[in-house]
Formats: C-alpha cells, structure tokens, sequence
C-alpha cells in the first residue's frame, strides 16, 4: 500500500476512496487478516501485508515471464537489473553491449544503489538480478553466482606528487587526504583496513565516480577504486593508479537472484553476457571488451 492513505491510492487507480476501501476490506475478511493499519492520517501495510503483496507482485511477473516465453510480449521482453557502483562503470554496460550487438530481441531497465537499497526491490520482483559485490555470507532466499575477483586500487588525479613513485608507504599515503566511499560499500570496509590507527584527513565522503574523478585532477586527494571503474579515465589520462593492487582483500563480484526465479530465454541469456564480460576483468582476462578506448 505504497499510495499511502486511500485517497492516495484512489487516485492512481482510477477509481472512488469508497471502492478501494470495500476492495481492502473485502480482501482481509477473505485472507482472514489485517493487511493494512492506521498510523494518524496515513495507513501502512502490516508485515502480512507486506508479504502478500510481494506474493502478488511476484505472481504478476511470472505471468509476465510466460507470456514473454510464448511470444506474446507486444514489448518485447524486458530484463530488469539492479547494478551497485563496483558493476556499473564495465561489467553491467558491456554485457549489455554484448546483447545489443547480437540483437538479441530484449530491453533493458536498470536501478543503481548499493546492495543493500537493491536487496527488497529484488525481493519484490522490481528487479530480476542485482549485479555487484557478493554478500559475504549465504542468505537462505536468495542465491548468489559469482563471476570473477579483483582487488581494488589507489587512485590519483595525473598530476600527483606519487604518480610513478612505486608503492608509497602508509604513512605517506596518510599524509594526503582522501575521497571515502560511504559505510555501506566494501571499498570503506577496504580503506578502514589501510588505515587501522592514524587515520588521514578525509574532507569527502562520496560514491560517484563521477564527482571523485573531477575532484582527483583539481586536488591532491587520493581514492580507492575497482580498476574497472576508473578504467576510461586512467587510459585517457586523466587519473593515475598509485602503486599495485591492494591484494590483501578482493571483493568477489557476481550476480544475486532470488531463489525461487527462472529466468526466461532473454535473462539467461544476460547472465550467459555477464559470464562473457567478466572474462574481460581481473588478472586473468581472457578476452578483448567492446568497451573500449574509442569510447574517450
């Protein structure tokens, strides 16, 4: 019950506040329990209502799945995917890239957020697979595929004092200040492991690229990053990787799915891509990306 109140939800389907309260009512009398709840003004799912709704939404999607199957989907069929920050600069794009070259007959919609903002929209059937860093643990209800590993890097804009000076130690890499990813991102849980003790001046917390990249080249500060999202920069120039890998901790890179989901012809179809990218990464990559350097 997303809309909020029942005039909320009038509203977006069409129909009267009468109505969509009777259907309500109507449902929890069949069910034989409370779905929704006062909270002042508004209402909010109960915990069984929550899970009734997900059933419903997953329900929907596997008849939208059999259809695509058939051949009935007027829109072709469409492969929803959840991407966090460590996927979405190579291996997302460039599987993508591997299916629009073969035409294969498929659309796209993509969510970025970290693992934990993507986790319920997958467990919803928003998306049908999150694309990123693994859990470290097992999670009963969801099953993980993991594709490759690669250690992250320390990165600099071209002009650093450290570009070309070999592996710095940590007391100078303390002595500069850095660009952090948020606490939710293994590149933080990375950095806290660097800097056990005597920790350096951090003026920015950030997670997009984007923004670090224009930040490295105006300033002396230093980053972590995954090779292959600072890949486009480093070849054009514009970024320098300080020092080797940090090979102390690799985080493992994969696809996350529920586990009760089959895929249809089209979704396997990109996990097949996403295998394909992947031997493109890390140390032992064993083919040539269709990213590449005309894109800068």
């Amino acid at each position: 019950f997303k809309a909020g109140s029942f005039t909320a939800a009038a509203t977006d389907l069409g129909l009267s506040q009468a109505a969509v309260h009777r259907a309500v009512r109507e449902l929890e009398e069949a069910l034989g329990k409370k779905l929704v709840e006062r909270r002042g003004r508004g209402v909010h799912m109960t915990f069984g209502g929550r899970r009734f709704a997900r059933s419903c939404w997953l329900a929907v999607k596997e008849l939208q799945a059999a259809l695509s199957e058939l051949g009935l989907d007027p829109h072709n069929p469409t492969i929803s995917i959840g991407t966090t920050p460590l996927a979405r600069a190579f291996l997302v794009p460039e599987a993508m890239s591997l299916m629009v070259a073969e035409r294969f007959p498929a659309s796209f919609r993509v969510l970025e957020g970290n693992w934990g903002e993507l986790v319920e929209s997958l467990r919803d059937g928003v998306i049908d697979l999150i694309v990123g860093e693994l859990p470290a643990e097992g999670i009963p209800d969801l099953e993980a595929t993991p594709l490759y590993t690669e250690a992250p890097i320390i990165v600099a804009g071209h002009r650093h004092a450290l570009v070309g000076k070999g592996n710095p130690s940590n007391k100078t890499l303390a002595s500069y200040p850095w660009i952090i990813a948020p606490e939710t991102s293994p590149l933080r849980a990375e950095w806290e492991r660097l800097f056990p003790a005597g920790r350096p001046q951090v003026p920015v917390e950030c997670g997009s690229i984007m923004i670090i990249g224009r930040l490295l080249t105006s300033s002396d500060m230093l980053t972590l990053a995954m090779p292959d999202q600072v890949a486009l920069q480093i070849r054009s120039g514009l970024l320098a990787q300080i020092g080797g890998p940090l090979s102390a901790s690799m985080p493992t890179i994969g696809a996350t799915m529920r586990q009760s989901w089959r895929p249809t012809s089209g979704q396997r179809r990109f996990l097949e891509c996403l295998r394909e990218a992947s031997a493109g990464l890390g140390a032992t990559a064993s083919r040539k990306p269709l990213i590449e350097a005309p894109w800068i």
